[in-house]
């Protein structure tokens, strides 16, 4: 499980992220999906639902596309913790849909 930890002026969260999924395919997945957990003081006050596209992740991480699963795993949660950081900072703690 990928995690980090955001500062906020005097808060500071953990992002627990869950294994992404993708549909079944032949072809290259073209998007993952998955819940972070935002958590402070060992608590959950949000959920945030990630969506990564493949061209969002060729374009800033595209060595990523050439490893293994574990290495994309890696790099979508990293984006989305990258864009929940932001809205943390500009005061967004409820539920929502991330997009990365």
């Amino acid at each position: 499980m990928s995690t980090r930890e955001v500062t906020v002026g005097e808060r500071t969260f953990e992002l627990v992220a869950e294994p992404p999924r993708t549909s079944l395919t032949d072809d290259a997945h073209t998007l993952w999906g998955f819940n972070v957990d935002v958590r402070e003081g060992g608590q959950v006050i949000a959920i945030k639902t990630c969506f990564v596209g493949r061209v969002s992740l060729q374009a800033r991480m595209p060595e990523a596309l050439q490893g293994t699963a574990e290495d994309i795993a890696t790099a979508v949660h990293a984006l989305a913790f990258d864009k929940i950081a932001e809205g943390l900072a500009d005061g967004e703690i409820d539920d929502a849909l991330v997009f990365a």
